[in-house]
């Protein structure tokens, strides 16, 4: 009679705890943890990431002059050498994934440095730059 009580007690506790945890699963919604990123990558490495996902935003650091031969996609235009350049990065959502590029990488480098100080969470720097980037 004892193991029975017991048992049934242990059933009870069970049963509670399943409920409790169910009501909690409906009403609390798991919170996105975004890691920070900071990683130079490679052509194979920037079509496997652009592949991959379409959350992503591609930066083009380079001067007007230079986007006006072409650029990858429908890059956003940000020209490093605007006295303006860190105020207008401030101005972007931090949390998103960006792939910054420049002709050969050094800009794009100073650029994802320069983003990583003003908190931006996941920054891919293209390294070899638009003069891989395979011409349509």
């Amino acid at each position: 009679m004892y193991n029975l009580l017991k048992l049934g007690s242990l059933f009870c506790l069970l049963l509670t705890a399943n409920v409790m945890f169910s009501q909690n699963a409906q009403t609390v919604k798991p919170r996105m943890i975004v890691e920070n990123v900071y990683q130079d990558i490679d052509l194979p490495l920037l079509q496997k990431v652009m592949g991959q996902t379409k959350n992503y935003t591609l930066m083009d650091v380079r001067t007007p002059e230079e986007i006006a031969n072409g650029k990858i996609g429908n890059a956003l235009e940000m020209d490093i050498r605007r006295p303006d350049f860190r105020q207008e990065l401030d101005k972007l959502d931090k949390n998103k994934l960006y792939i910054v590029y420049c002709h050969a990488g050094g800009r794009s480098t100073t650029a994802s440095n320069i983003m990583r100080e003003l908190g931006f969470k996941q920054v891919y720097n293209f390294t070899p730059g638009y003069r891989v980037w395979p011409k349509e």
